[in-house]
Formats: C-alpha cells, structure tokens, sequence
C-alpha cells in the first residue's frame, strides 16, 4: 500500500465543494481516513500544515450544513489541526459548535480551544470574545454528556493556569500568588453576565437579575451544582481569593449572600438544599473533603497548622456540623447514608492537619466515638483510626497517659476482618519514609521533622503496647496467613507481617518531652522490653513465634483438588504472590543491614527466593492452588 501524498488533500478539498453544492453527496469516509493519515506523517507535520487552514475553513464551516454522520470530518478536522496553534484557528465561528443542540462538534470545539491555553497571549486572545467563554460555561454546566461536561471543566481550568498575573500586579506580601488577576480570570470572574451563569444553573430558586434563560429541571440543576462544586475546589488551589470574593451584584443577594460572601459561600453554605437531597448532600461533604486536602495554601504569616480552606470551614461551622452529626450518640436515618462520607472528612482532616487535630476539642469526641465502635470493626471509623496520630491514639488524662484506654486495644484480631488487619499495618508500620534527596524541596502540611519523629516513636510504642496486652497476636497472625480459605484475611495478615518488616520506628527519645511524663512507668517499660526495629521483632522468635518459619515454606496449594482456573483469580495463588512479595522484602531489609550479624539468615531468605514461591521443583502450572471463592 502506497503512503498518502498532499494530492489527498486536494482531492478532499474537491469532494466538500460537491457535498456543500449538493448535501445529499454522501461523505466520502474512506477518502477522509486517508487524509487524516497522511496529517500524521512527517511530510504533513514538517511544513505542509501551514499551507492548509483554507481547507480547515472549508471544512468547519461545511460542518453546521450537514445532514449527516459528521463523525469522520471531526475526526480528520482534530487531525488537521493538531499542529496549529490558536492564531490558525481564531476565526473559527466557535459559539455556533459550543451550542448545546450541537452535541456532534462539541467535543471537537473543546479540543481546538484547548489550543488557547498553550501560551498566555493565546488565553488572552480567547478572553476578549466573552461570547464563547460564556458559551463553554453554558456547556461545561447544562450539557447532558459527562465526558462533555469533563472536558469543558478541564479545559476552563487549562485556560486559567494559562492566565498568569502580569508582573507587580500582585501586592508585596503576596509574592507567592500567580493567578487571580490574569485576562481569563478577570473574564471568569468578573464579568457580569458569565457570573451570572453560576448562579441561575445551579439555584433552585427561580431567579430575576438579570434575566437567564434556563430550561434545566431540578434533576439537571443538582448535575449542574456538582460540577461546580467540582471545579471550586481546581480554582481554589490555584488563587483563594477569587472563590472567596463578593461582586455586589443583585444575584448574589437573591441567593441569599450578604455582604462579603462569594462564589464559594454560595456554594458551600446555600447551593445545596441538603434536607431534601441526599445524593447532593453528600456530594457536598465529599466537597469540603476534597477542599481541605487541595487548597493547602497557610494563611500568610499564620505558624499554626491549618490552612485557607481549613480556617474557612471552621469559620462557618461546616467542619464542627460534621463531626458532630458522625460522632452522635442517637444518629438518625441519613447517618447510615452519610456516615461514609463524614468520616472520610475527618480522615482526611486528621491525616492532613495532625498537629491541629491533635490539639482540637473535636479530638475527644472523635476518639471517644471511634472506640465505641472499634469492636464492630467498620470501615469508615477504621479509616479515621488509620488517619489518627498516633500520639492522639492514647488519652491524656491530668495524671499523664492513659495506655490502658488506647483505642487500639480493643480491636480484635482473632476474629477479625481484613480492614482490622489493615488498619494495625498502618499504625504499626510508621509515617512514611521521607527522602531526603529530592528536588525541587517541596513543603507540605504534616510533614515537620518533630511530628515525623513523634509518630516513629509512637507506632513503635502502640506495637509493643498491643502486643503487651494480646501476646497470641503473632499466633493469630500466622494462623490468618495460613488459612487460605479465607484470602482476603491472609492478604491483610501478609500486609501487616509487611509493614513490620519495613516499619520506620524510633527509639529516640520524644522531640516534645510534655507528650509523655518522666515518670511514666508504662513508657518505660514498653521503651526497654520491645525491640528497636520491626525487623528485630520478625527475627524475635519469642515474639514474633512461627511467623518466620511461615514466611519460608513454599506456598500452600490445592493441587489435590479437581476445578478452578489456576489463573491470579486463584486464592492460593494470590496468597503464594503476597507471600513471596514478604519474603523478598525481607531479604532487602535484611540485606540494608548487612553485616549485623545476620548473615546466616539472609543467606536462608536468599535461597528461599531463588526457589520461587512454591520452594523446590514447583512450577507455576503444577502447583498453583485451584480453591475458588
């Protein structure tokens, strides 16, 4: 097959000439996959791109005139355009493609403006036709089509981090701010009429000032103030200001703001009639979820831990309202709807605002809730327990602190679940290992050195605590990772044995010596009985009893049994893949510490590895287990 020469183009230019004189002329699509080929060669992309925007008009202005499938033009259209820049397209008549009845280009319109954002002048020129920003709101808001609706909203955001602040724009104390004040923002956000639209596509009210023609049903407004709500939490990582600020227009006050109050009051505080609407109601708290872990922005100047968006949900009493509605004592009906999403907001609170978690009021209640509940071993208060510091696992009480009140220690493990098992991984394993070669340094929240040594010191403590209080908890772990029959407890079983062996413990002593009184006896007991590492722990037989012996024996299998796929749905075969991802990751822990006199043991991981996970003379297709669940 010959390759596709520019004669196509030519030939197609003649083939639209007859199907705009005639529109019953089918398109010829074979001819246009031809040309959409040939725009992916070299020869195109070199330099014969510059010569054919009179067919790219030809063909876009053809594209309203159709009375046919105009599927295979758009493609060969984004095809054609892909090297243009948006000076070859300005002139495109883009308000006609952005229409919501014109559901076929929509995706092609979005693609070509998605050009604009490539530079500032081209957002800029963009910026100056308010038409087409105002119809891409219309369309991002009102389309019907997700995926439309997606790419309006990530196309909007593009534009906007394309539109920077023009130098010296932004007052001294702020020097960090790079949007806010950019052409595109100033049409987004400050233009009247597209304002507008935020407001009469979302509201439930019917509203006057100014007149919008708005044919959305309830149903549609609820899809539309999901979006919003979607895009809010982009803008406001990017300039807080601007979601914050009032316009003083008429809307704003027929929606219920007052004085001060901007886009994102409106949105977080009035949009949502969350008595009436439950799916939206909790659209809106996975929102303040979301709000919190993406502006992370520190109020300038301000040393506590916190942030804009923080502060602000604090500030109107959205973030008490929500850990008081999960933490009640006689929850009612929507709480076992909005349970989930509650505690992953205070997950997510927790695990990105440690330091002002732990020196909250709300941290009471919400231990005190959670250890209630610990024995029932749900996921959504498991969740906040992972999120906890661990510090604040313990009580404090005037006398000092209380470990025997610990709200781990009531977490069963014998007769567990996997989100049990899981959740212990987590606590016991220690923060993440920070490293410290990386560039540029980037600063986030809860990552201080003092927190990050505070929760080494107590994921070791909680460990040697728990095992203190439960001494069969090694017994009952390989007894999980050994029962294949129930795979998901010997996965999460595997998970924990894991995160011992990689745990990133500390004895040191505490940065802040006020956690823990001097004469704590419990403390000092747990500090000079317990191992230093989780990798002495696993090597302990006292302690850790049979759970090395079990890493090291071939996987279990059901080769005896008749059935079942021997492919990775297989529960042996999963449980023999986890187990031997722990043996191998015992085998680098102990070879960080070569030469500790454990020469002997990794010698024994290193020959148990090079047999493979079912150990001498099994193979993948004899030996993987054939027990489905």
């Amino acid at each position: 097959m010959t390759a596709p020469s520019a004669a196509v183009l030519k030939e197609l230019s003649a083939h639209l000439q007859d199907v705009d004189k005639e529109p019953n002329t089918i398109l010829d699509t074979d001819l246009l996959e031809e040309c959409a080929l040939f725009t992916s060669t070299p020869e195109y992309r070199g330099e014969i791109w510059k010569e054919t925007r009179p067919l790219f008009y030809q063909a876009a202005a053809l594209l309203p005139k159709l009375y046919q499938d105009p599927s295979a033009l758009n493609h060969f259209l984004t095809k054609l355009a892909e090297p243009y820049r948006f000076e070859d397209i300005k002139h495109l008549d883009f308000e006609i493609g952005l229409d919501l009845k014109a559901f076929p280009f929509h995706d092609l319109i979005l693609t070509l403006l998605e050009k604009a954002s490539a530079s500032g002048a081209d957002a800029q020129m963009l910026a100056n036709r308010p038409d087409v920003i105002a119809a891409i709101v219309r369309l991002w808001l009102c389309t019907g089509d997700v995926g439309i609706s997606t790419h309006a909203e990530d196309l909007l955001i593009a534009l906007l981090k394309a539109s920077k602040n023009e130098p010296m724009v932004v007052e001294t104390e702020s020097p960090s701010h790079t949007y806010g004040t950019g052409p595109m923002w100033r049409r987004l956000f400050s233009d009247r009429d597209i304002i507008c639209l935020y407001y009469h596509f979302t509201s439930l009210k019917s509203l006057s000032s100014p007149p919008v023609p708005s044919h959305l049903d309830t149903r549609e407004k609820t899809i539309a103030q999901s979006r919003l709500l979607s895009w809010l939490a982009r803008v406001g990582a990017m300039d807080w200001n601007t979601i914050l600020s009032s316009h003083g227009l008429d809307v704003e006050r027929e929606v219920g703001l007052v004085e001060g109050q901007g886009l994102l009051h409106y949105a977080a505080l009035k949009m949502v009639h969350t008595e009436e609407d439950m799916l939206m109601h909790m659209t809106l708290i996975n929102f303040f979820s979301v709000l919190i872990t993406t502006v992370k922005t520190k109020p300038y100047l301000i040393p506590y831990d916190s942030s804009l968006s923080l502060d602000f949900v604090m500030s109107e009493s959205i973030h008490k309202g929500i850990i008081d509605f999960h933490t009640s004592d006689s929850p009612g009906l929507e709480h076992s709807f909005l349970s989930s999403r509650t505690a992953q907001y205070i997950s997510d609170y927790a695990s990105n605002y440690p330091e002002n978690f732990a020196n909250s009021a709300e941290l009471s209640p919400i231990r005190n809730y959670v250890h209630r509940n610990i024995r029932k071993c749900e996921a959504r208060d498991l969740n906040i327990i992972a999120a906890m510091p661990r510090s604040t696992l313990v009580p404090h009480r005037t006398s000092g602190l209380a470990w025997d009140d610990c709200v781990i220690l009531d977490m069963p493990i014998t007769r567990t679940n996997p989100d049990a098992l899981k959740t212990l991984a987590t606590i016991f394993h220690g923060p993440p290992k920070v490293h410290k070669m990386t560039f540029p340094q980037v600063e986030t929240l809860g990552t201080d050195p003092k927190r990050t040594q505070t929760e080494s010191v107590f994921a070791r403590l909680l460990t040697a605590l728990f095992y203190s209080k439960k001494p069969s908890m090694f017994a009952d772990i390989v007894s999980h990772l050994e029962t294949i029959a129930m795979k998901d407890n010997a996965l999460a079983a595997l998970a924990l044995v894991r995160a011992l062996i990689t745990a990133t413990w500390s004895a040191e002593p505490l940065p802040d010596t006020s956690i823990i009184p001097a004469n704590d006896q419990t403390y000092a007991r747990l500090n000079s009985d317990f191992p230093k590492t989780g990798l002495d722990v696993i090597l302990d037989p006292s302690i850790s009893g049979a759970v090395l012996p079990s890493l090291l024996k071939p996987a279990t299998t059901f080769s005896n049994l008749v059935g079942g796929h021997g492919d990775a749905e297989d529960a042996a075969f999963q449980v023999a893949m986890a187990k031997f991802d722990v043996l191998k990751a015992l085998g680098r822990r102990l070879e960080e510490e070569e030469g500790g006199g454990r020469e002997d043991v990794l010698a024994m991981v290193r020959r148990r590895v090079a047999e493979g996970p079912w150990g001498v003379g099994g193979s993948a297709g004899s030996r993987i287990g054939t027990l489905e669940l």
